[in-house]
């Protein structure tokens, strides 16, 4: 059980990581391109 829910907790932790890059690169990149996602949205 104890190997279980450690498997459960490496794995939340992971996909939070991977979560937290994809925001971070996102606002990164919007940053970067704002005039372009500005044109496009019109």
């Amino acid at each position: 059980m104890h190997a279980i829910v450690l498997q459960a907790i490496d794995r939340y932790l992971e996909q939070e990581a991977d979560r937290e890059s994809v925001q971070r690169l996102g606002a990164k990149y919007a940053a970067r391109h704002a005039d372009l996602l500005r044109r496009l949205g019109e």
